[in-house]
């Protein structure tokens, strides 16, 4: 991945729902074929052990980790030729007493291929009370943004 800062800052005025930011990738699943996801970070860790302790972390843990909430990809661009962009939308669980929860996992830094940017699916028409702080916390199905950069169109060219 090109050098970029991701973020994941907590609730603030400016940011009541926090600002966390979107990212890609890449996830190696049971079956060792690696597939790409779309990711909200939001929280940026690493597991520390105190200094008086003989623990040793393991390799994986050497990184910095991500607790990120997925995205599920839901039209190829074919679909909507006029708009030319895949489209995402937040993917949930739902508990025994019928409860949407949405999916995280936690996910090494180095597995981020890319930042990326969502833009909204809005609908007829944009409710008043959205702005860009608190958009990707109140819709569900955003369009994966491709035209950014020469670099995003051209990872957006292939299929995942």
């Amino acid at each position: 991945m090109l050098s970029r800062v991701v973020q994941a800052y907590p609730p603030s005025d400016a940011f009541p729902i926090g600002n966390c930011n979107t990212i890609l990738i890449n996830v190696i699943g049971n079956d060792s074929q690696t597939s790409n996801h779309a990711a909200q970070v939001h929280l940026i860790f690493r597991p520390k052990i105190p200094q008086a302790s003989n623990l040793v972390l393991p390799m994986f843990l050497s990184s910095p980790l991500l607790y990120v909430q997925f995205f599920h990809f839901v039209t190829h661009p074919n679909d909507r030729p006029e708009l030319a962009m895949w489209t995402v939308e937040h993917t949930y669980m739902i508990d025994q007493h019928g409860k949407h929860y949405r999916c995280g996992g936690v996910v090494s830094l180095t597995d981020v291929t890319h930042a990326v940017k969502l833009i909204p699916e809005y609908g007829n028409k944009v409710d008043e009370k959205i702005s860009s702080a608190t958009s990707l916390e109140s819709y569900d199905q955003f369009f994966l943004n491709s035209f950014t950069d020469k670099e995003s169109y051209h990872t957006f060219s292939t299929e995942f």
